[in-house]
């Protein structure tokens, strides 16, 4: 865990990879924060741990790297309904064109990763992201394993939340 405040005071202010679940989790709290703890793709996070997230990314600063793999799964993964669906659909469309940097690798490259196997072409597509120097932050304690085996910084989310991480290094209450 320590790790992840060495890799969090490393990157700041050079941008970060915001793998699916985590992308999720921002654009349903940025929606409505109340539907995080009842909407099946949220429910293991909190509001506290959405509000943590924003923070962290601002940390990072932008840009927020992303892949198309990335983007195809956050928008099949966002599917609130009525008048939630419209929302998150406008606020992803502004991510799309202006709060990211998508960075494209051909399946036919990254099924060659050698994480592909593993993992699927989503997160070989993180992997590639990453090996370019790119810090990921993510909840899948495999892929971040995997990911930190092969030499590249990767952060996982819930030793954030373990942490009780905020900007300039200030500490949460544990409870």
């Amino acid at each position: 865990m320590s790790d992840a405040s060495a890799l969090i005071e490393k990157h700041k202010g050079r941008g970060v990879l915001v793998d699916t679940n985590l992308f999720v989790l921002l654009l349903v709290g940025e929606v409505n924060p109340a539907r995080i703890v009842n909407f099946k793709r949220t429910q293991d996070f909190t509001v506290e741990d959405f509000r943590m997230l924003q923070s962290l990314v601002q940390w990072f600063g932008p840009p927020i790297f992303t892949t198309p793999h990335i983007l195809s799964q956050v928008s099949d993964l966002t599917d609130l309904q009525g008048e939630e669906r419209i929302a998150i659909r406008k606020l992803f469309k502004t991510a799309a064109t202006e709060r990211v940097a998508e960075t494209y690798d051909a399946a036919r490259d990254l099924v060659q990763h050698p994480l592909f196997v593993r993992f699927g072409l989503g997160d070989a597509s993180v992997a590639a992201v990453c090996e370019r120097k790119i810090v990921v932050l993510t909840a899948d304690v495999q892929l971040q394993d995997a990911l930190g085996s092969s030499g590249v910084d990767a952060i996982n989310f819930n030793h954030v939340r373990m942490l009780g991480w905020q900007a300039q290094g200030s500490k949460k209450k544990r409870q």
